[in-house]
């Protein structure tokens, strides 16, 4: 959960066109915490969760929007018989 919470915020800031550091400065901390965060080596609390969000002019829910992969979908058709 947390790789992939990281990768849509990455996805997110990459969308707006802001750099890790420009986003960092943003929300007052250094670049590496958010590589950690990005990367999900770290776990954001759920008010950093929210500035995050803010910053990117995102509601919050957008964050935890994961795309499902086809591997994931395939396998389900299967499981289904479809």
């Amino acid at each position: 959960m947390l790789i992939a919470l990281g990768r849509r915020i990455r996805a997110l800031r990459r969308l707006k066109r802001m750099t890790q550091q420009e986003l960092a400065t943003r929300l007052g901390f250094s670049a590496t915490l958010l590589s950690y965060i990005e990367r999900g080596l770290r776990k954001p609390t759920p008010q950093l969760l929210e500035r995050i969000a803010e910053e990117l002019n995102v509601a919050k829910e957008e964050l935890f929007i994961m795309k499902e992969s086809a591997d994931v979908s395939r396998l389900s058709g299967r499981a289904t018989g479809c």
